[in-house]
């Protein structure tokens, strides 16, 4: 009760120092162009006047070749990762601008929301430099890895950006120990990540290695900064647990301008907070993950499901009502229904059984045979692999895959538990995704280990351990949608957001993947967690200079 009655003081927003504003372009605290030259030279040449990537192809910036590189690498991932003004959604890189490479050339590329400048730093003195500039200057400072962002928090207009792009390194260890003073874990196989790395390379090293690691679904996403530090959903949580379930250990450079470890023995707090609180806690460097054993077959199955309109809300309840079957058979997945056809990618780990995956699939055939001989015409197609590994899901070339970025995109979402499958909930559900007019994607992320982990082991919403889905509204618009349009985007998607949460009462959202306009966003994103999170940012970042909009700390 203390400790609780302590947290609460903490969150409390009476104090002075952590509440004053930190400093942004244009505002005369900002540093002259001599004081960004000597941060430069202390870099190596490091320190980048950022624009964003479509500049060169608009005046002021225009640069024909400068533009041809941007055109040809415009979704490529991993080319706007290094970008220093680059972004993988372009709804946090132009904002509410038109600096696109198919815009009106003659249309002035304003600066969007990409930071004045950012440093890209090559090690680990650098980011020192880095965050002891910008403390030193009180400044708005956002912090930028594989640039996979959709809540916006690794950008924003006046800032001051820190790249880590560069920061690389994949290393395994198999008897790997944690020692502070006369405490000692026992040895473990793990693997040290730099922040630059995405996972795609993470996972061909392990595949490499004979083991297993938790990650993320997409080539690009980075292994080693916002995706853990959201909380890090996989299709072998279930198997695992989440991201923050499988650290052992981050090195940081906190706003002090300190590198610390952290871990269960060293800054136990700053631990906590780093496994699911989000950004604002400093420039994670380094994390270390626990591996696992190879995983020796991997079912994946792809599924197109096609209808007519009259059997949409038949198909999509009779397939709802299959999830709580596949979270009890270890499926894990992706799921995009729409009113024409609903696509699946369904993965079963540790397991070569086929036929008994399609079996799993029966109520969804019977019921398209019911619908056929209705005079409603429906088919289920399924095409399904055996494969060897995770990294072999991964069969593209990664320079030329293409995950869609370089457009515009903005969620919602809740997590839901396997009652909201069954029953009266179901019903209520199902006429909800029918009616509500944006993408859904569900996930089949959760449960088995995830619902293991106490609620408040780490910092992700407590909900996470009662939930079996993370379900996700998504919209966006086009390079030459209407500000008014955008803004009416947004509003009705948050709206449509809200009524989704009224049937999941009590359910959070996954932070990394929701909408940052929720009205209630830190008990969305923590639950009851946010009040320490509060306290533990108060005492990292007593400037708060590493607050970002409805990030811990932020006071509406």
């Amino acid at each position: 009760m203390f400790s609780l009655l302590l947290n609460i003081l903490a969150y409390s927003p009476s104090t002075s120092a952590w509440n004053e504003a930190t400093c942004t372009f244009p505002s005369p605290c900002w540093p002259s162009d001599n004081t960004w030259k000597s941060l430069n030279n202390t870099l190596r040449g490091s320190l980048y006047r950022a624009h964003p990537p479509a500049a060169p192809c608009h005046v002021p910036y225009t640069n024909e070749a400068a533009c041809g590189i941007a055109k040809q690498n415009w979704t490529s991932q991993f080319w706007r990762a290094q970008q220093p003004g680059g972004y993988q959604d372009v709804a946090w890189e132009n904002g509410d601008s038109y600096c696109n490479i198919d815009n009106d050339p003659n249309t002035p590329c304003a600066q969007g929301l990409v930071p004045q400048y950012v440093a890209k730093v090559q090690n680990v003195d650098d980011v020192k430099a880095a965050v002891n500039f910008a403390r030193q200057h009180k400044l708005n400072t956002r912090v930028k890895g594989a640039s996979h962002d959709y809540l916006g928090r690794s950008s924003g207009n006046g800032t001051f950006g820190i790249s880590t792009i560069d920061l690389k390194g994949i290393q395994f260890e198999d008897n790997f120990t944690l020692n502070h003073g006369s405490a000692r874990s026992a040895a473990q196989s793990v693997v040290h990540i730099g922040a630059g790395e995405h996972w795609y390379y993470v996972y061909k090293a392990a595949d490499a290695r004979g083991v297993s690691v938790v990650g993320g679904a997409s080539y690009s996403v980075g292994a080693a900064g916002g995706w853990v530090l959201g909380g890090g959903h996989s299709a072998l949580s279930p198997q695992y647990g989440l991201g923050v379930d499988n650290v052992i250990q981050f090195e940081i450079v906190t706003p002090d301008g300190k590198l610390r470890t952290a871990n269960q023995y060293e800054n136990k707090d700053l631990f906590w907070a780093l496994r699911g609180g989000g950004p604002g806690f400093g420039v994670v460097t380094k994390v270390t993950y626990k591996t696992h054993p190879a995983i020796p077959a991997i079912v994946a199955l792809l599924m197109n499901v096609t209808y007519t309109n009259a059997s949409y809300h038949g198909a999509l309840k009779t397939f709802l009502s299959m999830q709580p079957d596949l979270a009890a058979h270890n499926f894990s997945g992706y799921m995009y229904p729409s009113n024409t056809n609903l696509l699946a990618e369904l993965l079963v780990a540790n397991s070569a059984d086929l036929n008994g995956a399609n079996a799993t699939l029966k109520p969804l055939f019977d019921f398209a045979e019911a619908e056929t001989t209705a005079g409603r015409p429906m088919l289920v197609q399924t095409m399904g692999y055996v494969v060897p590994s995770v990294f072999s899901m991964f069969p593209d070339d990664p320079a030329t895959v293409n995950e869609g970025s370089g457009s515009a995109a903005i969620l919602g979402s809740r997590l839901v538990p396997l009652d909201i499958f069954k029953g009266a909930r179901l019903e209520a559900f199902t006429t909800f995704l029918v009616k509500q007019p944006f993408i859904s994607i569900l996930h089949l992320v959760a449960g088995g280990k995830v619902s293991t982990v106490s609620p408040s082991a780490t910092a992700v919403h407590p909900s996470w351990r009662r939930a079996s889905h993370h379900i996700v509204l998504a919209s966006g618009w086009e390079t030459n949608t209407t500000f008014a349009l955008r803004n009416q985007i947004r509003s009705g998607l948050t709206q449509v957001t809200q009524g989704f949460a009224a049937l999941v009462p009590g359910f959070g959202a996954y932070t990394n993947e929701a909408d940052i306009n929720e009205p209630k966003w830190s008990e969305t994103f923590w639950g009851s967690n946010y009040p320490r999170l509060v306290s533990i940012k108060r005492n990292i970042d007593p400037l708060g200079i590493f607050t970002c909009y409805h990030c811990v700390g932020y006071q509406d």
